[in-house]
C-alpha cells in the first residue's frame, strides 16, 4: 500500500509537471522554500488523517471520519458533503494526472514532428483515450496492479537519478546559491509579491496531494490500523526528504526561465523544453528524460488512481450517497464496474473544458489540489472543536495522544490558506482564456451535492452505519 500511495503521489513527476507556475510566480524560491512549506504542511495533515484512519479504517475515508467526529444530529449532512468533495477530488486528481502524461506526449509530437499542429481538442481526446485503457485494466486486470506497481516504483527512482544527474552534468553555468535560495521572479503580472509567491505554491502542493489512496483500499487490507498510519506517514515523509535535493538540483540548473517558457512546449511541458534547450534539440535525451511520468502511468499511476478513485464512489454509492446500483461488485471482475464507469465519464467531461480554455490544466490541477484539501480539513475542523468527544469507536494502533489538538490547529490553518490561495487567477489581468477555474469547479461540485442531498441523499444517505462501524473494529486487528 506505500507503494500505491507513492504511485498515486509521484511527488517529482507532478513537481515536473507544473514547475513553471513556481517560476512564473515567485521564482527558485517559491520553488524550493514553497516545497518545503507544502512538505510540512503535508506531514501535518497526513499525522492527522493516519490518526483517523487507524480508528476508522473504511474504504469511504474523509466523509467517513468526518461521519464519526460530527455531533450526531449533523453527521449525516456533513459527511454528505465531504463525501462529494473527496469523489470529487479523486476525479479531478484522475484528470490531472492523465492530462500531465497527454501533454508530455504531445510535447513530443510538437518538439519532433514538424508536420504536427497542436490543437487543444488533440489533448482532450489523447486524455479520453488514456482513461479508456486505465479504466479496461481496472475491471479486467486489476489482479496485476500490485506487480506493476513494482514496475513503477523503479521508474520512479531511476527518473529522479537520471534526471537530476543529467542536468547537474550538462549545465556548465549553472544557477549561484544565493539566486537558488532567494530569487523571487513574478511573471504572474499581480503586483502583490505575496500573492504572487503563494500561487506559485501550486507547483508543490500538488505533490503532497493524493497521497490518501491507500485509505480507499483499507478493507481489502489486514492489520489495517498498524500498516494503513505507515504507509500515508512512509509516502509523505520519504517522499518529501528525497524529492527535496532533486528540487534544489533543478534549481541550480534553470539558468534561462523566460528562454524556456518562450520555447515551442515551454508551457505545456516545462520540463520537455527545458531538456530540449539544454540537450541541443536531441530527441533521444528529450525523450528519454520525460518518457517516466508517461511509463509509469501505463504501467500503473493511471490504473490506480482509477481503481482509488473508483473505491471512493463505490463506498459512498453502498452509503446511499449515490443510487446503489452503482455499488454493484460483479461477480466474474471482483470489481465495481459501474463505479469504475461513472469515474471513466466524469474525467472524460472534465477533459473537455481544456478544448475552450488554455490554462484549464492549472485551474484544474487547482481544483484538484483543493477538493482534496476541504476533503481533509473537514475532519480536521471537526477535530478542533469538538475533539474526539462524538466519536465513539475506540483509538488505533496509531494515536497523537494528547497533541492532537495542536497539530490538528496547525494543519487545519495551512489547509486553509492553500484552499484560498489555489482559487485565485493565475494570471493578471484576468481574461475568459486565463481564468483559474478551480473555484468554479468546485462551487459547482458543491451545487451539484446540496441537489443530490434534497433529491436523494436527505432520504437515501445513512453516514456511517453500524455495520460499517463493526467493521471497522474488526479491521484493526
Amino acid at each position: 500500500m506505500a507503494f500505491m500511495s507513492f504511485c498515486t503521489s509521484v511527488t517529482w513527476e507532478a513537481l515536473s509537471s507544473t514547475m513553471a507556475q513556481a517560476l512564473t510566480s515567485g521564482g527558485s524560491s517559491s520553488l524550493v522554500w514553497g516545497f518545503v512549506a507544502s512538505a510540512l504542511g503535508a506531514l501535518l495533515i497526513v499525522l492527522c488523517v493516519a490518526e483517523y484512519a487507524s480508528m476508522i479504517p473504511t474504504a469511504g475515508g474523509q466523509y467517513h471520519y468526518v461521519a464519526e467526529l460530527s455531533p450526531p444530529r449533523l453527521r449525516r449532512i456533513l459527511s454528505f458533503y465531504a463525501g462529494w468533495m473527496t469523489m470529487l477530488g479523486w476525479v479531478l486528481c484522475a484528470l490531472a494526472g492523465t492530462f500531465s502524461s497527454a501533454m508530455q506526449i504531445q510535447a513530443w509530437a510538437i518538439l519532433f514532428s514538424p508536420d504536427y499542429v497542436y490543437e487543444r481538442w488533440h489533448t482532450a481526446l489523447i486524455v479520453i483515450g488514456l482513461t479508456s485503457l486505465f479504466t479496461i485494466f481496472a475491471i479486467f486486470e486489476v489482479k496485476y496492479l500490485h506487480q506493476l506497481q513494482f514496475v513503477a516504483m523503479f521508474c520512479h527512482v531511476v527518473g529522479y537519478f537520471a534526471t537530476s544527474i543529467y542536468l547537474l552534468t550538462h549545465v556548465p553555468e549553472k544557477n549561484t546559491a544565493a539566486y537558488v535560495f532567494t530569487d523571487f521572479t513574478n511573471l504572474s503580472g499581480w503586483d502583490s509579491p505575496g500573492i504572487s509567491w503563494l500561487i506559485g505554491l501550486l507547483t508543490s502542493a500538488i505533490g503532497f496531494v493524493s497521497w490518501d489512496s491507500p485509505i480507499h483500499m483499507a478493507e481489502e487490507m489486514t492489520n489495517v490500523s498498524r500498516d494503513l498510519p505507515r504507509a500515508l506517514l512512509i509516502n509523505v515523509t520519504v517522499s518529501a526528504i528525497a524529492t527535496f535535493p532533486w528540487v534544489v538540483a533543478v534549481a541550480f540548473c534553470i539558468t534561462d526561465i523566460a528562454g524556456v517558457l518562450a520555447g515551442p512546449v515551454g508551457t505545456i511541458s516545462f520540463m520537455a523544453q527545458l531538456f530540449y534547450n539544454i540537450s541541443g534539440g536531441n530527441q533521444a535525451a528529450t525523450i528519454g528524460l520525460t518518457m517516466f511520468l508517461p511509463v509509469m502511468s501505463f504501467c500503473a499511476v493511471g490504473s490506480s488512481v482509477m481503481t482509488a478513485t473508483s473505491r471512493i464512489i463505490w463506498s459512498f454509492a453502498r452509503d446511499g450517497g449515490l443510487p446503489r446500483a452503482i455499488a454493484h461488485v460483479s461477480d466474474r471482475t471482483k470489481t465495481p464496474i459501474w463505479a469504475l464507469v461513472l469515474t471513466w465519464v466524469l474525467v472524460s467531461a472534465f477533459s473537455l473544458i481544456y478544448v475552450g480554455n488554455a490554462t484549464a490544466f492549472y485551474g484544474l490541477s487547482s481544483a484538484c489540489t483543493v477538493a482534496l484539501l476541504i476533503s481533509y480539513a473537514s475532519p480536521i475542523l471537526l477535530n478542533v472543536i469538538w475533539g474526539f468527544s462524538h466519536c465513539h469507536l475506540p483509538k488505533g494502533a496509531f494515536t497523537l495522544g494528547r497533541y492532537h489538538r495542536y497539530v490538528a490547529v496547525a494543519a487545519l490553518a495551512w489547509s486553509l490558506c492553500m484552499i484560498i490561495m489555489m482559487c485565485f487567477p493565475t494570471y493578471q489581468p484576468v481574461t475568459d482564456l486565463n481564468m483559474n477555474y478551480a473555484s468554479v469547479v468546485v462551487c459547482g461540485g458543491m451545487v451539484v451535492a446540496t441537489i443530490a442531498w434534497f433529491t436523494y441523499g436527505r432520504t437515501n444517505y445513512v453516514a456511517i452505519t453500524e455495520e460499517l462501524d463493526g467493521s471497522a473494529s474488526n479491521h484493526r486487528h
